[in-house]
């Protein structure tokens, strides 16, 4: 699998020192579930239990290595490679019975749940022209452009400016909520008021969606 050519949807990727005590399904699965696209198995002296499970869980099976899984600035990490353009490599090394070890188990937890409300904006979000202020930056959809995605660093301001826009957007909000936000649209670029902020967990990187205005938002239904 040497110098495949790697899909851009992959925003993190595990790769599992294993042994002969592990559960293929059960390791795909912890990826699939956590809201990654891909896994990387080293060690292994059979790789189609692998094969299978990834066929099973819709999971990509690839061969990369990176650097031992932790919890510190573990979401700082994923967010930095992202908006870079590269795929976040962990490392992970299996206890002698199989399973994963309980530290990093607890880094799994911290992903997951970061990645239950923002893991389709990592994996699917590529460069933007767009600007933003202060510690954020703009990604749109590679599948569907006029989607763009602002990461913000907590702890976060009270507003948010993107601009390079051509026309003013059609909707803003925050992912994990989904409640629009109020925003003022002047000389192309745009200040979206933030608080108050979302309630909940805090996160270390929060995600807003804005909706680009698209050439169909102006037909007009046509009644007969």
């Amino acid at each position: 699998m040497g110098g495949q050519d790697m899909n851009p949807d992959f925003g993190i990727i595990f790769n599992f020192n294993v042994n002969e005590q592990a559960n293929p399904a059960e390791l795909v699965k912890t990826v699939r579930d956590v809201g990654a696209r891909a896994i990387s198995i080293s060690n292994a002296s059979n790789l189609a239990p692998y094969q299978a499970a990834c066929d099973e869980y819709t999971i990509q099976l690839v061969e990369v290595s990176g650097e031992e899984l932790a919890s510190e600035n573990v979401i700082d990490k994923i967010v930095h490679c992202r908006k870079n353009n590269q795929a976040a490599i962990f490392d992970l090394t299996l206890e002698a019975d199989g399973d994963i070890k309980p530290e990093q188990k607890t880094a799994l937890t911290i992903i997951n749940d970061w990645m239950h409300w923002f893991g389709h904006a990592l994996n699917e979000g590529e460069a933007s022209s767009l600007t933003t202020s202060g510690n954020s930056f703009a990604l749109q959809n590679r599948h569907a452009p006029y989607q763009i995605y602002v990461f913000i660093k907590s702890p976060l301001p009270t507003s948010v400016t993107v601009g390079n826009f051509e026309l003013e957007p059609t909707r803003i909000e925050w992912i994990d909520e989904r409640n629009p936000l109020n925003y003022q649209f002047e000389h192309h670029q745009i200040t979206v008021n933030l608080s108050p902020f979302p309630e909940g967990m805090t996160y270390p990187w929060r995600v807003l969606r804005i909706l680009k205005h698209r050439p169909e938002d102006d037909i007009k239904e046509t009644k007969f």
